[in-house]
Order: C-alpha cells, then structure tokens, then sequence
C-alpha cells in the first residue's frame, strides 16, 4: 500500500492502520488549530491547560496542581508565574507552610478561560455538526476508556 494521507484512506485499509498513528494525527490537527486560537489570546496550549485546571476552584494548592497536570513542581512554578505576570492567577504562600504556594485565579483569568471555552466549543461545534449528542458522549467515553486501559499499561 502506497502511504496516504489518513483523510484518503478508505475504510477497509483503516483496519490496519494503528490506532496510535491515528490518535497522533488528530491531536497534531488539534494543536494546530487551538495554537491558532489561543494566539488570539496571548496564551500557549500548556497555559490554557493550567488555566482550566485553576478555573474549577476558588484556591487550588501548586502541587496538587503538578500532580494533576502530570508536570515537574520546577515546571509548574515557572508556567504559573508566567500566568501571574500576565494578571491571569495570583500566587500566595500557604500561611501553615510557606514552602508551599496557593493558586487562585483572577477575574481576568476567568474571562480568558471562558473565552477560551467559547473558542474550544466553536472549534468542536463545527467539527461535530454531523454527529448527534449521544454519538458524542459515546466518542467521549470511548476515549476515556482507552485513557484508563493506556495509563494502567
């Protein structure tokens, strides 16, 4: 079989073709298109990312964001005082240990998250004007499933 672009292929070579192979080509398309956008807001994949986490709490400690985020305490450090010179989050010691930091995020944060949001639903919306909710859900499932069997590998 000659190489193909993974949109060309038709259904009977797709048995062949790995899954992971697949999974990387959607992702890298992905990332394209949300660099695209969140350059509309002067933010990076990664910053979004924290972001999110950040957003669903009042105050969050660092480490537990690092663990969550599957990233180096060293890492997390240097991301969110990026996001803090850009009014995003403030940073505060832990007054019972001041080795330690809190998170919160500010009213500024919130609003690029939510417009980051809004940018994320667009894109999905457009990507699956086919599909109905349930074949959505389904997907999402799916692949949350194939995330649990991948991490427990």
């Amino acid at each position: 079989m000659k190489f193909k672009n993974i949109t060309e292929l038709p259904d009977e070579e797709l048995e062949n073709t790995p899954f992971e192979f697949i999974i990387q080509k959607l992702h890298e398309i992905c990332t394209v298109n949300l660099n695209q956008k969140l350059k509309e807001l002067d933010l990076t994949i990664n910053q979004a990312n924290f972001l999110l986490v950040i957003n669903t709490e009042e105050t969050l400690p660092q480490s537990y964001i690092s663990s969550l985020l599957n990233i180096q305490r060293g890492s997390v450090t240097k991301a969110l005082k990026r996001l803090e010179n850009k009014g995003l989050v403030e940073i505060s010691p832990n007054p019972e240990n001041k080795s330690k930091n809190y998170v919160k995020i500010t009213k500024k944060g919130r609003q690029v998250t939510k417009e980051f949001n809004n940018q994320i639903k667009e894109i999905e919306d457009n990507i699956f004007e086919n599909y109905t909710s349930e074949e959505i859900l389904k997907l999402k499932i799916t692949l949350r499933n194939l995330f649990e069997r991948y991490d427990n590998l």
